[in-house]
């Protein structure tokens, strides 16, 4: 017997739709490696739109480039550093606590005295007990006034140059201008160990650009 006689629907039964799905199939197959290899692509350094402008992952912009050195603030770019002053700042050479030496053309310093006191601590961080008191004058002999407001007077103490800190209750600092033809006052305690007070460093930082002026010497 023939097989299409024994299945007379055999011939009837439609085809077509298994083809059609098997040709959708290998369709959408190649559609997903296409896309696949198109977004691996894109994204590689030599994808579309990676020409000589455009960054690679991880570079950053030409504006991002320029660093500040190590003395700036955050932010701050390598034009926009601060002049060095501090301890890098240069010094006079030392002299004896009875000189006067010169800070600016016809601006002078000298120490009035220096004592051993009993410091009182005033402030948070401040300890009482042994300390100096530092009694400068400034005269002002040039032609116009000068700011006294950049000035700073510190003092370091022993062999090491240990640096004194300062105590509040006592100490008055130079402020405001100096005319010319005056002269003005500045008191200073530091806290010193009495044993160290034989071996004291005075300093009088003027302003940026001014040599520091440097005395030594002991207490009276």
């Amino acid at each position: 017997m023939d097989r299409d006689d024994a299945f007379p629907d055999a011939k009837a039964r439609p085809r077509r739709p298994l083809a059609i799905l098997v040709a959708a199939g290998a369709v959408v197959v190649v559609i997903g490696v296409a896309v696949a290899v198109g977004v691996t692509r894109g994204t590689g350094p030599d994808g579309p739109g990676a020409g000589p402008g455009s960054p690679t992952p991880g570079a950053s912009s030409p504006a991002s480039t320029t660093t500040a050195g190590p003395d700036a603030t955050p932010g701050q770019t390598a034009d926009e550093e601060l002049p060095a002053s501090g301890p890098d700042a240069q010094e006079a050479p030392p002299v004896s606590l009875d000189a006067s030496p010169v800070v600016v053309p016809g601006v002078t310093l000298r120490v009035k005295g220096v004592t051993s006191v009993d410091g009182t601590a005033s402030l948070a961080g401040e300890v009482s007990g042994p300390a100096v008191r530092v009694e400068l004058e400034l005269t002002n002999e040039s032609t116009g006034p000068v700011d006294l407001g950049t000035s700073v007077v510190a003092v370091a103490y022993g062999t090491g140059r240990v640096p004194a800190n300062t105590l509040a209750t006592g100490t008055s600092s130079f402020v405001g201008t100096l005319e010319s033809g005056s002269s003005a006052t500045g008191v200073y305690v530091f806290a010193v160990p009495v044993d160290d007070q034989g071996a004291l460093r005075l300093t009088f930082d003027y302003a940026v650009g001014v040599p520091v002026v440097v005395f030594e010497g002991s207490t009276s």
